[in-house]
């Protein structure tokens, strides 16, 4: 209990060549990019299902908030102490796992790293300087991505194509949904692996990913 702390990372600071927080600070960089468009992403869909108005302002477009999502937010939007406030966040990431897009463990993790995305958008001088704090892992980053992909790709076939008029059953048939992406996932994609290229763990993670599945 009377442990002293460690000054580990403020002598690899002082005394390093800098490389780790050089990786610390990209994996910062990588996890916000990534969270931010994608709770951009789960609100502004929810928003639009339940939406009665929709307006275009400043070239995009703007809902109207429906009383159905007003009615989620207000009974699932509430966290627990010391989780993020952003309810609409959350009563959107409920949806969409009570629907079956993401199970329960991957809603929990979201909101972990979310809690870890606030940590570095406000005490990330700790996270680099302080040995009580964990570091920045780029499976989260990763992570984050992959749950993005997976609604991504539930909506496209369970709302945009369940609704498409003009869908048939021989058009169903081929659409191959496991590879479905936005022009946005793509490009978050890109910046990734750019970012995380040269990340020995990753590497090996994506290599091994490559022999089970080399069609991938």
């Amino acid at each position: 209990m009377n442990e002293k702390p460690t000054i580990e990372k403020i002598q690899k600071i002082l005394e390093g060549d800098g490389s780790e927080v050089r990786e610390q600070l990209l994996l910062a960089a990588l996890l916000l990019t990534i969270f931010e468009r994608f709770k951009l992403y789960i609100v502004d869909q929810v928003d639009g299902y339940f939406s009665t108005h929709t307006t275009i302002k400043d070239g995009n477009l703007s809902y109207e908030r429906g009383q159905e999502f007003k009615k989620l937010i207000n009974e699932k939007g509430e966290g627990q102490p010391g989780q993020h406030g952003n309810r609409a966040f959350r009563a959107a990431l409920h949806w969409f796992r009570d629907l079956g897009a993401i199970s329960s463990e991957e809603f929990d993790d979201v909101e972990r790293i979310y809690t870890l995305r606030n940590d570095i958008g406000h005490e990330l001088y700790l996270i680099l300087a302080d040995d009580r704090a964990a570091p920045i892992h780029w499976f989260d980053a990763v992570l984050v991505f992959a749950v993005y992909l997976k609604i991504t790709r539930w909506w496209v076939k369970e709302v945009e194509i369940a609704t498409d008029p003009d869908m048939t059953p021989e058009k169903y048939d081929q659409i191959e949904f496991e590879s479905t992406e936005t022009m946005e996932t793509m490009l978050l994609r890109e910046i990734m692996m750019q970012g995380l290229k040269g990340n020995q763990q990753f590497e090996e993670v994506m290599n091994h990913l490559k022999d089970l599945h080399p069609n991938a």
